[in-house]
């Protein structure tokens, strides 16, 4: 097979991009979509077509934007095809290789993010889906996120026990991968992130016992637990080494390290001025925001809407031992009800979903650092609710010096600075208009350098005059000029505020 072949009437194939142990990679163009895909093209004769029939199932089941999406699955008489999104970048291995070895701030960059990877894969179903051949070839770093490719090893747990051949890649590979008389489970994949660890900050992966010279003690620790080959003695999870890596004190040389040591525990209250308005929308969007960024930040419930529940039992995610989903690579905590009593996520940044539920947001005890964050509808039945919320917040302003205040209009076409607010808004309020993008957990460009601006302006920053000031969109005019005409009915309506009940 060379370059040009058509396969099945529709893919032509470029190049050769990678070869394994059972197949090879190519490079293919759609020809009615005009898009590229991976397609892996396995021999007949070197895999049984149960295994590959797994890859593609497996592959089939995860929603993830670092993960591949698998289109189709084809075959002729000699070989198999996984047809899938072609990911691109450069791999780590490919990337240590060209610059040399990197520092301590940005493997344990890369480092996090893999850990988030791995532990949405053993949280992504009922039974958790190993890796099993985690190295720095499989790693596709892409605008500096990492992305995860080549599930050819892949199982859910249990169904290793029932092979009589294992593989992984010498180095990487856990001690219990090489005997078949081993049951293996998540910690078998956790080995392998502290072997990819060393090779980042090495040049040579699964270093003996994790000793790695030139870095500082507390990762050198890390790296030797997640290598132990005892596995009752490494971490117990891919979450728990997350936590471990983003508590290491890395001498500030990231943005992230700066902003952590800068906030030593920031609550984002996220609020609406009505239901439907996209406060869900907006808190998760802004956690994925800080998880690409490399911040250490978790997602918490805080009405009863359900919407987290309904998000798990979308994508078959189950609840760790403190009711934390792990939904696309974020942490996500439902609500609970009062009743509950769970220990509290560790996190620097913890992002609250309050719906319409004003009152609570004015509740807390002050003892963590508060930004709330407003979102209000931009039609002008919607100004009422507006300014009501504004009505029921103003005790924050003042009384808590160190609150941070930021507006957003939803939605009323590209995303903008806006120049003017409503009446009501604290002095020194960041007012935006939201720019539409209809998945939270990809925003896209626009919706991404959105998001940057926005958090700048809750972490404390200026806000950037290169793309957001600029004139608002008409809609938010229409939004203001109605705002005097609407402030005297809402300052003199009852005292029942539709805000203060669940959101």
């Amino acid at each position: 097979m060379t370059a040009d072949t058509v396969l099945f009437g529709k893919y032509r194939l470029d190049r050769v991009i990678g070869k394994g142990r059972t197949g090879t990679v190519w490079l293919a163009v759609h020809l009615g979509l005009e898009e590229y895909r991976a397609i892996k093209q396995v021999s007949k004769a070197a895999v049984g077509y149960e295994v590959f029939h797994r890859e593609a199932l497996i592959l089939k089941s995860l929603r993830h934007p670092a993960i591949p999406i698998v289109y189709d699955l084809e075959e002729d008489q000699n070989f198999l095809y996984l047809i899938q999104e072609y990911i691109k970048g450069e791999s780590l291995y490919a990337l240590v290789q060209s610059r040399g070895v990197m520092n301590e701030a940005e493997a344990v960059r890369y480092g996090v993010q893999i850990c988030a990877l791995v532990e949405f894969l053993h949280f992504a179903g009922e039974k958790p889906i190993l890796f099993l051949d985690l190295q720095p070839k499989n790693l596709i770093i892409c605008g500096g996120v990492v992305k995860i490719i080549d599930f050819g090893q892949a199982a859910f747990t249990g169904q290793c026990a029932d092979e009589s051949e294992r593989y992984g890649t010498v180095g990487c590979a856990a001690p219990e991968q090489y005997t078949s008389d081993q049951i293996l489970d998540t910690r078998t994949d956790v080995y392998a992130i502290g072997a990819v660890l060393s090779y980042m900050v090495s040049g040579k992966p699964g270093m003996a016992q994790g000793e790695v010279s030139g870095i500082s003690d507390g990762l050198r620790a890390i790296i030797r637990k997640c290598m132990e080959v005892d596995r009752e003695k490494r971490f117990r999870s891919a979450g728990e080494l997350e936590r471990r890596l983003e508590a290491l004190p890395l001498a500030g040389n990231d943005h992230r390290n700066r902003t952590n040591k800068a906030i030593p525990s920031l609550v984002v209250a996220v609020v609406g001025s009505r239901e439907g308005t996209g406060v869900t929308h907006m808190a998760l969007a802004l956690c994925g925001y800080l998880k690409r960024a490399g911040f250490e930040a978790v997602y918490e419930e805080r009405n009863a809407t359900g919407h987290i529940r309904r998000l798990a039992e979308h994508y078959g995610s189950r609840a760790d031992d403190r009711g934390i989903y792990c939904i696309r690579g974020l942490r996500l905590k439902p609500w609970y009800g009062t009743a509950v009593e769970l220990e509290e996520p560790e996190a620097r940044i913890r992002v609250q979903d309050y719906g319409t539920d004003w009152k609570a947001v004015c509740a807390g005890d002050g003892t963590e650092r508060l930004a709330v964050l407003m979102v209000a509808g931009v039609s002008l039945w919607e100004q009422e609710d507006c300014l009501r919320m504004l009505k029921a917040l103003r005790s924050l302003w003042g009384t808590k010096g160190s609150t941070a205040a930021v507006f957003i209009v939803r939605n009323p076409g590209a995303g903008r600075f806006l120049r003017r607010g409503p009446a009501g808004l604290p002095p020194g309020t960041k007012r935006f208009a939201e720019p539409f993008f209809g998945d939270p957990f990809c925003p896209g460009a626009q919706g991404g350098e959105f998001l940057k601006e926005l958090w700048d302006a809750l972490a404390g920053g200026r806000t950037g005059k290169r793309s957001w000031l600029k004139r608002c969109p008409i809609g938010g005019k229409a939004f203001f000029a109605a705002k005097d005409k609407i402030r005297d009915s809402a300052e003199s309506s009852a005292s029942s505020e539709p805000g203060e009940g669940q959101g």
